[in-house]
């Protein structure tokens, strides 16, 4: 009997019943599909806005951003495991290695808790483990699947809304598209534990420095258009000035129209800008381009740590998540679009 036989038997054992196990790593997020760690960039990244219609008759405009593939990032391990979270059950949890993402296997968060509570998870981990030939240095964990969030089909008109309302403000669609993606794909009623709230996941001081009224009467981050107008200039006046001045400072080549570019923009959001910059100043100067994103994912400083780490492997999963859930919808309309 092979060791991951030996795996799924102790794991019965233990529990005094069988569990149905879904394998993933035969999925499409898990293939064997070769990794080009040295992509070369693509300087001219195809982008359209494209305009889908759904079964029902409704439509989904988003913009495609063909370099997100044609740069390898959907080959990448961390890309490759918020795919699988974005798209799994709250009720399942993937066993995936800690410290690279590479995803494991699929299990019902059941088992896991079960096997936690008889003190037999630590035993259950080494033999995945040993199964998989993980480092002993590496740790293998479970996460809990997050698709009860990330309900990309409950968007709507708000994607369109946004592209037309940041394009509108001279800035960059892609990152409304990402902003919605991330923090508000079902509800805009989601609101942090800073305090960020809205559609555009803005803070008290963020959306009143912008002119939103936030009060015990009135919260305008509940207005859509509002609050798009805030994050709007949010990104252009601090994020992505920021984003050059840091790269700037600590010597990184800058191309504002690059992809990596525009998501180490988009950590300033998430992060904010001071927090980014520590993070920047932990980096060797050889990570250049979409080396620097990669490196700033493995980079702890400050307050630039897991959820900040992961916040623009997030944008680019939900991209290709929401972009994968289009495709299987019936194409009318692709314009080029090159601005910004």
């Amino acid at each position: 009997m092979t060791p991951f036989f030996n795996t799924f038997k102790t794991a019965q054992s233990i529990l005094g019943a069988t569990f149905i196990l879904a394998v993933s790593c035969n999925s499409a997020y898990f293939s064997e599909v070769p990794v080009n760690n040295n992509p070369q960039p693509n300087n001219g990244c195809i982008r359209e806005i494209c305009t889908v219609r759904k079964s029902d008759g409704s439509r989904i405009c988003y913009l495609k951003v063909g370099c997100v593939r044609d740069d390898g990032w959907d080959t990448l391990p961390e890309i490759k495991f918020w795919c699988r979270i974005v798209t799994l059950s709250k009720d399942s949890l993937l066993a995936n290695v800690f410290e690279n993402r590479r995803g494991l296997a699929v299990f019902s968060k059941r088992m896991i808790d079960s096997l936690e509570q008889k003190g037999h998870l630590q035993r259950f981990r080494d033999e995945l483990a040993a199964y998989y030939h993980i480092d002993s240095n590496y740790h293998v964990r479970f996460t809990s699947g997050k698709n009860h969030f990330y309900r990309f089909d409950k968007i709507g008109a708000n994607m369109k809304r946004g592209i037309e309302l940041f394009d509108s403000f001279d800035v960059d669609p892609f990152f409304a598209q990402s902003v919605l993606l991330i923090e508000s794909p079902g509800s805009n009623k989601q609101k942090s534990t800073a305090g960020a709230y809205g559609n555009f996941q803005l803070i008290p001081f963020v959306a009143r420095k912008y002119g939103l009224r936030v009060d015990r009467y009135v919260d305008e981050r509940e207005n859509f258009d509002r609050s798009a107008y805030a994050a709007a200039m949010l990104i252009k006046e601090i994020c992505i000035p920021y984003a050059r001045k840091w790269c700037d400072k600590y010597g990184f080549e800058v191309d504002e129209k690059a992809l990596w570019f525009k998501l180490l923009a988009l950590h300033n959001y998430n992060a904010g800008a001071g927090t980014v910059k520590g993070a920047m100043a932990e980096l060797p100067k050889n990570a250049q381009g979409n080396d620097l994103i990669k490196t700033l994912w493995k980079t702890s400083a400050g307050y630039f740590r897991s959820e900040a780490q992961n916040y623009s492997q997030l944008a680019l999963a939900c991209y290709l998540e929401f972009e994968r859930q289009n495709m299987l919808h019936t194409q009318e309309a692709r314009v080029s679009y090159s601005k910004n």
